[in-house]
């Protein structure tokens, strides 16, 4: 009677091997319980086949258990997987473990390990254990780009996910939260529906986010949840959070707030929305210009929307530095010889090409400390026009009230200026001996109708 309740007790729990956490209880004889731990083995991963045997009601003898037959090409053994009690007493327990691995290159399915069972005074029973194997479903969030955004702005974060198994993955529920609620979505919700990620591909989730303005620069979490169902229809839900960077770097205005011939001032506004701490305006080498005296000015901290005043001694190093043209052909004009009354004399015209004004826009850098305490670098440019800048040419006439360009009618009105006087002189010297002469003549008589006239004058 005893042998046959073994008997029943052991082909109940062959039925049962394989189901995780299965458990058979008799009587009398071996309650036997079978785990597959993990219950899903990976390609390329181990694990272990548990049996933990316990006596009830009566002492079973000579327990001999031997794993007889698996396929070897997927599934390896470790360790001993032959073992052998002498006895187990009423409610003892004892637990044999067959650990095995399982290839890399194993497809899924369902594998069996036979194992055969024998104790004293009964048959040897032939029992299956199943090792189910699958890829694991495993979707990953690798990267996040931009990882910093700027307060106030619009910015869209790229998420990739990566699925790791040979399964494709579908109906994919991705959503992000801000715990703080300082970071919002624009355009859209936080949860986008994902329609599938082929497996061992990844995707990339865009998402357009702004932080408030009164959110102050750091470090802030987001968190992020993927919710799916795996192949076997068992839903898989991946948590995780990111850290997203809220800017510290700020921008900058520079313009030129007053010039005179011993120094340029420019106005630096911080026109971000952090504090700029430890400001320094240089004017940095470059070929077109060069400072006299000091090249950098420390200006302190800055607050967004302060500014603050730097004077340099800036010289333009262009060879046509008395010229507000930094480039042209010319091409001489006459107009013709002729006269009018008012004794003007020819004029010269210059035919110029114009390709720019005040030559190259000036480089100014500022170099501060952010609110994450790293020290950045802005470049800006600007534009210096011939009245705002040292070394720049001012011949602007003030006979030509700003019709044309200095250096255009400057040289033509001082030549037409100098050819007129001298004209003039010419005329009244030669008038004088002209003069003279007739007086001259006439009292000779030479001309009597002229010294009648003089002589008619005279009384």
């Amino acid at each position: 009677m005893k042998n046959k309740n073994i008997i029943i007790i052991v082909i109940v729990g062959s039925l049962l091997l394989g189901t995780s956490g299965s458990i058979v209880t008799a009587s009398s004889g071996l309650q036997v319980t079978f785990t597959t731990n993990p219950v899903t083995a990976a390609p390329g991963t181990n694990g272990y086949l548990e049996v933990t045997l316990k006596s009830v009601g009566t002492t079973v003898n000579d327990i001999e258990i031997t794993a007889t037959s698996w396929d070897t090409s997927v599934v390896t053994r470790q360790g001993n997987w032959d073992v052998k009690l002498a006895s187990l007493e009423s409610g003892e327990t004892y637990s044999l473990l067959y650990e095995f691995t399982i290839a890399a290159t194993a497809s899924p399915g369902l594998y069996q390990v036979i194992f055969q069972i024998e104790s004293s005074g009964s048959n040897a029973i032939r029992q299956t254990a199943l090792i189910k194997v699958d890829d694991p479903t495993v979707l990953d969030l690798t990267s996040v780009s931009p990882t910093s955004i700027t307060i106030g702005e619009a910015t869209t974060l790229s998420f990739q996910l990566e699925n790791n198994g040979a399964a494709t993955l579908e109906n994919i529920l991705f959503t992000w939260e801000d715990p703080n609620t300082l970071i919002l979505p624009v355009g859209s919700d936080n949860r986008i529906r994902i329609s599938s990620v082929p497996g061992h591909n990844s995707t990339n989730v865009p998402v357009v986010v702004m932080a408030s303005s009164g959110l102050s620069p750091g470090v802030y979490p987001l968190d992020i949840t993927l919710d799916f169902y795996d192949q076997g229809g068992t839903q898989q839900i991946i948590t995780s959070i990111i850290g997203i960077q809220i800017s510290g770097t700020t921008t900058f205005d520079v313009v030129v707030q007053q010039s005179t011939t011993a120094s340029t001032t420019f106005a630096v506004v911080n026109t971000g929305a952090n504090t700029a701490s430890s400001v320094v305006v240089s004017i940095p080498q470059q070929p077109l210009y060069t400072t006299t005296g000091t090249s950098s000015s420390s200006l302190g901290n800055l607050e967004a929307g302060d500014y603050t005043l730097a004077s340099f001694s800036i010289t333009s190093t262009s060879t046509n530095t008395s010229n507000p043209f930094s480039s042209f052909n010319r091409t001489s004009m006459n107009i013709p010889s002729e006269r009018n009354f008012t004794g003007n004399p020819p004029m010269m015209f210059e035919n110029r090409n114009f390709t720019g004004m005040s030559g190259t826009s000036l480089r100014v850098q500022i170099s501060y400390t952010d609110v994450f305490g790293v020290r950045q670098t802005s470049t800006k440019q600007v534009n210096l026009t011939s009245a705002s800048s040292t070394g720049f040419s001012s011949r602007t006439s003030t006979q030509n009230s700003g019709q044309y360009p200095s250096d255009f009618m400057g040289r033509s009105q001082t030549s037409g200026l100098t050819s007129n006087g001298l004209a003039y002189i010419i005329i009244g010297v030669v008038g004088i001996i002209v003069i003279v002469a007739i007086i001259q003549l006439g009292r000779k008589k030479k001309l009597p109708h002229l010294a009648k006239y003089f002589k008619g004058r005279k009384e």
